[in-house]
């Protein structure tokens, strides 16, 4: 299914300039990952658009929040975690695939549906596209300067990842990530 790259863009609209960065790159990896792992046209069309508009959910989120230096207070922590549930009831009545709409629903679960959030959601386990989604995700959360914190470098994400595949993320993935993207992975924009 192809959605018209301008939809996509004013759904996206509300989002800061970081935000939409952030999805741009997290689009590429999952691309990037997809292809290695052999996905079907399709299943790369709605990985793309699904990347794309993850975190659409942010823009109902205040600012204040987002973009707050010192860490988040557990009231705060609770506020971003509805995102993903915020996303998907704004992307719900634009007829996108079930596909793109559980990437955005469950790119916070983890792997084996044991944590993440929303844990009271529709999911109970993400399907392989938002596991993808969910590893460029955490792969350009990490290796991205935050406001509160600097970028870590892209061995201490491998790592991260290596130590939480077959639990917050799926082992294949992180596996393809680690053989195909990993070794030429270098940090853009």
């Amino acid at each position: 299914m192809h959605f018209p790259d301008d939809v996509l863009l004013s759904v996206m609209a509300g989002l800061d300039e970081e935000t939409v960065a952030h999805s741009r790159r997290v689009e590429a990896l999952v691309l990037a990952i997809g292809q290695s792992m052999g996905l079907t046209a399709a299943e790369l069309d709605a990985l793309r658009i699904g990347a794309s508009v993850h975190d659409v959910g942010k823009q109902l989120i205040p600012e204040t929040i987002l973009k707050k230096k010192e860490p988040l207070t557990p009231m705060e922590w609770a506020i971003i975690e509805t995102h993903p549930q915020l996303g998907y009831e704004l992307v719900q009545p634009l007829g996108l695939s079930d596909a793109v709409t559980e990437i955005v629903l469950g790119h916070h679960l983890w792997a084996n549906g044991q944590g993440g959030y929303p844990l009271n959601g529709k999911l109970k386990t993400p399907s392989l596209l938002a596991q993808i989604t969910t590893v460029a995700d955490v792969v350009d959360a990490m290796t991205s300067h935050r406001a509160y914190r600097p970028a870590l470098n892209p061995a201490a994400c491998l790592e991260y990842l290596e130590a939480n595949a077959g639990t917050r993320f799926n082992e294949d993935v992180v596996e393809v990530f680690k053989r195909k993207i990993y070794p030429n992975y270098r940090k853009s924009g």
